[in-house]
């Protein structure tokens, strides 16, 4: 079953990351050996990180018509930071790869089901 990572992390930290830390190289080792290891099991589908919210934009429908707006979607103290499509043959397995990511690099990461077509009818 397909699903999809979210990885979030506290605003504040993504303002004043510095990426020549230990820590930040460290979580960058990380995924590269966890995407490598997701690679070669054929399981990592696609992922990549995001840019920096401030630079998003959200469009939202209006009485006029669609309103466009820069930033994130909602108001929140975590952001989105990167995200994974992974194709895996049980929940265990995808739930094991969210505890890795949050236990080596502190994200909070959701786990979203992809559906694979129309819900069935009873």
């Amino acid at each position: 079953m397909k699903y999809l990572l979210l990885a979030y992390t506290k605003q504040a930290d993504w303002d004043t990351v510095d990426v020549t830390s230990p820590e930040f190289l460290a979580a960058c080792a990380f995924y590269e050996e966890l995407g490598a290891e997701l690679t070669a099991s054929g399981e990592l589908l696609s992922t990549e990180g995001l840019a920096h919210p401030a630079l998003s934009h959200t469009i939202r429908g209006g009485v006029d018509g669609p309103i466009a707006s820069e930033g994130p979607f909602a108001e929140s103290k975590e952001v989105l930071v990167s995200f994974a499509v992974v194709d895996c043959d049980s929940h265990d397995r995808v739930m094991s790869i969210a505890t890795r990511i949050t236990g080596a690099v502190g994200d909070a990461v959701e786990v979203r089901p992809i559906m694979a077509g129309p819900p069935e009818q009873p």
